[in-house]
């Protein structure tokens, strides 16, 4: 950029930057300079708001997934039964979305150095968690579900998630057997039967 704007700058403007970068071209790419470039600003403007480059990594990872986890809890939770609540959360788990499976993954390789990264990662984790969790209790407690334990069950789903979703940014297998692999960990801790599509036998 050959001429930044010395102009007044928000902390959540930079942070919406941050987060549209983080989007766009990844998380290693997410700098204080990336973020001036975006704005068009002096790169000191954005370092007197985020001096930590490291926490502004964290927060844009934060905002990101956050509004994710949202949009999908909005959705699981408008529909009245367990069966339907856990079919539309398994779904949202196991779609491919790329730019957000990219970013989960490159999270918890980065995480390792960038300690605030590491503690917004195991964050997100939990909440997701949470929501899991809670979907099953609440199917346990109306009798839809035999599982003894929402919390292990949720662990198990979301570790299946985690390697389906790392899965879809190489094309292994197809989305529909993701999809069916997940429905195998739940209808086998459940005791239940979901609605599932057929195999996709062509896949590799």
């Amino acid at each position: 950029m050959r001429n930044p704007k010395r102009r007044h700058v928000e902390q959540d403007e930079v942070l919406a930057a941050a987060a549209e970068v983080a989007v766009e071209l990844g998380l290693h790419a997410l700098t204080i300079q990336a973020v001036a470039d975006r704005l068009e600003v002096h790169r000191k403007l954005v370092e007197r708001l985020w001096p930590s480059s490291e926490a502004l990594v964290a927060m844009a990872f934060s905002r990101v997934v956050g509004a994710e986890l949202a949009e999908v809890q909005q959705d699981v939770l408008g529909h009245d039964s367990p069966i339907d609540r856990l079919t539309e959360l398994l779904a949202s788990l196991a779609e491919p979305v790329p730019h957000l499976d990219a970013l989960w993954v490159e999270s918890w390789s980065l995480g390792r150095r960038n300690r605030a990264l590491g503690a917004a990662v195991r964050t997100e984790e939990l909440a997701w968690h949470t929501l899991v969790a809670a979907v099953v209790r609440s199917g346990i407690e109306s009798g839809d579900f035999l599982a003894d334990d929402p919390d292990e069950v949720a662990t198990h789903l979301l570790a299946v998630t985690d390697g389906v979703n790392a899965y879809s940014l190489v094309g292994y297998d197809s989305d529909v057997n993701r999809l069916l692999l997940l429905h195998a960990v739940a209808q086998s801790h459940l005791g239940i039967t979901l609605r599932t599509p057929e195999p996709d036998r062509s896949a590799s």
